[in-house]
Formats: C-alpha cells, structure tokens, sequence
C-alpha cells in the first residue's frame, strides 16, 4: 500500500508535502503564541490584540487575491519564493523587535506583514498540484498535502512552548529558518508548472471570473460552511467548557480527536471517495457537519462531545479534498492562481465571520443552548442544498471532464 501510493504521485507533489510539513511546522512554533506575549510580557489589552490579528487578517487576504493574479501571471513558483523570503524576513524581525522590546504599534506592522506574506504564496502548493496531477487523482494529491500541514502543526506549538519558557525571540528565529529552509527547497528541487502561453492560447477562451456564476455558488456555498465551520474551534470550546462543565484537560483531548484523524483518516478516505461524483462528497460531508453541528447542544458529557467532534471531523475528512479539486477543475488552467484565491478570500471572510456570529447565537439563545446549535446544523443543511443546485449548474458544463466531476 505504502509503496503504490509513493509511486501514483510525482516527485513535485512529494516536494510540497514536505514543504508544507516544514513550513507550519516552523510558522506554528512561534505565530500562536505572539497574541500571548504581547498579552503576558507587554500588558497590551486582549481587546487590542484581537484588533491586532483582525487587521493582519484582513492585509493576508487583500494580498492573497493580488498573489493569485501574480501568480498566473509571472510564474507559480517565483511567487512561492518571494513570499517565503518575505516571511523569513519578517519572522527574523518579529524576533529582532522581541529583543529590543519594540512597541505594539510595530508589531501590529509586523503582524499584517507576516499574513500579507502568507497571502502572496499560500494558495500556490495548491495550484501548483492541480497543474501537475491528473484530476482522477487529486483527491488524493491534496489530501497529502493537508496531511503534512497538520502533522506540522501537530508538532510546532509543542516545540514552540518549551522554547517560550527558554526565549521568545529564539521562536521566532527558528521559525524564519524553517521558511528558509523550504524556500530553498523550491529553488533547488520545484519546478515551475505554469501553463505554457502558446498551450494556453490553444484553448478556448473562459468567462471572466465574475460572469462564472457555478464558480461564484461554489464561493458562496463554501463561505456559509467556512462560517459554520471556523465555530468549532471558537463557540464549541466555550460550550464545552462553560455550559457542560468539561475541563480544559478534557476539551483538550476533544480537540486532539480532531488533527490525529486528519493524520491518519484522511489519504485512505479521499482515495475511497475518488469512485464517487465531487459533489456527492460535498453534500454528503455538509449533511455529516450538520449532523455533527445539530447534536452538539444536546451533549451532556464528554463523550457525547467526543461522538459531536468525530462525526464532523468526518465531515471534515469528506468535505475538504472535494472541494480542493472541484476548484482545480472549475478553473481555466491559465487562472487557477486567481480562482483559488479569490476562493480563498471569500472562505476566510466567511471563517472571520464566524466566531461573531457564533458568539452572537450563544447569548441569544443562552437560555436553551441547542437551538443555536440547530441553527447552525440548518446552515449546513443549506450548504448541502446549495451543493446540489451546483450539482445541477456543472453538468453541462463539465462533460468534458472526467466523468465523477459533478
């Protein structure tokens, strides 16, 4: 098993996975914990650190469209390179402003530097896959390289906390390293895989993004999971603790269920599920969230909470290499950079949404805790729905695709 699956992906697939595992690896180590030295070494208000992460926030996703738009134009892996330099310089000067005890004002600069970094490359390992693997066998591709990220960041928060008890700033220099290792990698090992023009100009010629009304639901419909989704590692936390009266231990080990079946779950599951349509996926993993969401005020105890978290990381383990490779098939190969990230703006505003509204239902309905909770399970209902309507606007379209597209 282990030697079939090495040899149905090419080395450059291979290449980012390690990449991937590297770089969050590096990026975890020191990033989730600079809300808490600012907030336990510098005084700086939580009020004015969740503005902080908000407006870095919103400089990573402005910047990643404008990589997306760069990416298709002057290369995939150029992009890859310039933004791994920049985020190494940025960490080093992350650890440079700890050491001469710098303000809060530089690093909320720096804060919007690192995401606007993170947006000129985040989306090209996912490009770049797409260009090189088949769309049989994407599924699988893409699960890879989640799989890699998620073992990195499995791995970096625990080398990051024994590191924090040593020096702040040693995390952050670290973490600079790490982006540099990966950014050699790509100029030693990666191959740019940008469509050749004269292949390009072959092709039919495609809709503007903003007359591709299918690739527009496809955004929508994943921006009202995104919302949903982004709850369970903000509402689901409160709930558990605060109204079933589990400890943090315990809400901990909830939580862990979540990347330990990412890790082992993910590759064997999306392999299964390439004999059937991506959309099927797709609506079957929206009605596995709802499920999951919809019990959750209901839960009394742990292990009803543990049983909550398994069905909708099942979701999860359906839902998200669909979706990967059902945008690598909707966009034109000569757009892919600008697709994807748009898309992935749109989710992000959807996931920075969410805690709000989450926390919004919880004091609403604090009284009788599962109807937000119902809400929420409806929204996913909607999703499936809106997944089916897709279903039905893609299968003229896609004909020419592999027949599991749609």
């Amino acid at each position: 098993m282990a030697r079939s699956i090495f040899s149905r992906y090419g080395r450059q697939v291979w290449i980012l996975v390690a990449g991937s595992l590297i770089n969050t690896f590096g990026t975890s180590i020191a990033y989730p914990f600079v809300s808490l030295y600012l907030f336990k070494y510098r005084g700086v208000p939580m009020a004015d650190i969740g503005l902080a992460l908000l407006v870095a926030a919103a400089a990573g996703g402005i910047v990643s469209v404008a990589g997306g738009e760069l990416c298709d134009r002057f290369g995939r892996k150029i992009m890859l390179n310039v933004g791994l330099f920049t985020q190494m310089a940025v960490f080093s000067l992350m650890g440079y402003a700890i050491m001469a005890n710098m303000g809060f004002a530089e690093f909320l600069l720096l804060m919007a530097l690192k995401e606007a970094s993170g947006g000129l490359y985040r989306n090209v390992p996912q490009v770049m896959v797409a260009d090189t693997v088949e769309a049989g066998d994407r599924n699988g591709a893409f699960s890879l390289l989640r799989i890699g990220g998620n073992l990195g960041f499995a791995l970096g928060p625990v080398f990051g906390g024994m590191l924090a008890s040593y020096s702040y700033a040693a995390m952050f220099i670290i973490t600079a390293l790490t982006s540099g290792v990966y950014m050699l990698i790509s100029i030693c090992m990666l191959r740019d895989t940008r469509p050749d023009e004269r292949d390009v100009a072959e092709h039919v010629s495609h809709a503007p993004l903003w007359n591709d009304t299918p690739f527009l639901i496809y955004c929508v419909v994943s921006a009202l999971g995104s919302l949903v989704y982004s709850n369970l590692f903000t509402t689901f936390g409160t709930f558990a603790g605060g109204f079933v009266q589990v400890s943090e231990a315990m809400v901990g080990l909830i939580f862990s269920l979540n990347g330990f079946m990412v890790v082992f779950f993910q590759l064997p599951i999306a392999l299964y599920l390439e004999r059937f349509k991506l959309t099927t996926s797709l609506i079957l993993g929206s009605l596995f969230y709802a499920v999951g969401f919809g019990i959750v005020g209901f839960c009394t105890d742990f292990w009803t909470l543990f049983a909550s978290m398994f069905i909708i990381t099942v979701g999860e383990l359906v839902v998200t290499p669909a979706s990967q490779t059902l945008l690598s098939e909707m966009a034109p190969p000569e757009a892919r950079g600008r697709y994807m990230s748009f898309s992935g703006f749109i989710g992000n505003v959807g996931s920075a949404c969410g805690p709000a509204f989450g926390g919004q239902l919880m004091d609403r309905f604090s009284a009788n805790i599962m109807l937000m909770w119902l809400v929420l399970g409806a929204l996913e209902l909607a999703c499936a729905a809106g997944y089916l309507y897709l279903r039905l606007r893609l299968s003229a379209r896609m004909d020419d695709v592999r027949s599991t597209a749609v």
